[in-house]
């Protein structure tokens, strides 16, 4: 029994009805194309279907690269040296010196002798100037000078008693400043290895009485190196 028929017989309105069969063919359509699907037996797979097996070739190998050639160097050819040659200077040409200008000398002509004049003599040439006498150097004056004081150290030298009882004798070098007969700054440069010795030179360059100096001398301060003799 459907579901119209019972609400037929229940007293179900027809629009419900209409509605209720509207669906139920639906669901019969539904089930049907189902059941029509169902008995359809499967279609043929493709597989048995003949399929054309297309042979493909292989691909060529690669082609194989030729090993690269060894590369030669390039030959360097050497370059002949050029030696350059000294590219010789000109010359200036040499000029030749001028000639001395020839001195117009006086010509003396001769007479010669007639018979109505007399014979002239030759010029006599005069004598050539006689030469200068040589100049005089001028002495020093302080050499003269020094030997003068070094007379005056030794006259004024007073011998020590006790070197001369003892027989001591031996020679001093002294230097001193003399400045217009005035002694000053006296001192032993060689001794004699005596002092009282020693002593007595310099007390002689004190003592002594110097000659006047000269005027070139004068107001100069000079200085001088003696000997002392010590004679025992």
């Amino acid at each position: 029994m459907t579901v119209a028929t019972a609400r037929l017989r229940t007293g179900v309105s027809l629009p419900s009805l209409g509605v209720a069969l509207l669906i139920e063919l639906v669901l019969l359509g539904a089930a049907a194309l189902l059941l029509a699907r169902v008995a359809t037996p499967p279609a043929r797979s493709s597989l048995s279907e003949p399929v054309a097996l297309a042979l493909l070739a292989e691909p060529p190998p690669p082609p194989v690269a030729a090993p690269p050639k060894p590369v030669v160097p390039p030959e360097h050819k050497s370059v002949p040296k050029t030696v350059s040659k000294p590219v010789p200077h000109p010359t200036a040409p040499k000029v030749a010196p001028a000639a001395a200008p020839v001195e117009d000398r006086p010509v003396t002509t001769v007479a010669q002798p007639t018979a109505f004049s007399q014979p002239v003599p030759p010029p006599v040439a005069s004598a050539p100037p006689a030469p200068a006498a040589p100049a005089v150097a001028k002495p020093d004056p302080n050499i003269a000078y020094a030997g003068k004081v070094r007379a005056a150290v030794q006259a004024a030298l007073v011998y020590p008693p006790a070197a001369a009882s003892l027989h001591f004798g031996g020679r001093v070098r002294v230097a001193f400043h003399l400045r217009d007969g005035v002694p000053s700054q006296a001192r032993v440069l060689v001794g004699s290895g005596i002092g009282m010795i020693d002593r007595a030179a310099l007390q002689s360059v004190q003592n002594a009485s110097y000659p006047h100096p000269d005027s070139e001398l004068q107001g100069r301060d000079l200085l001088y190196e003696v000997w002392v003799e010590f004679n025992g």
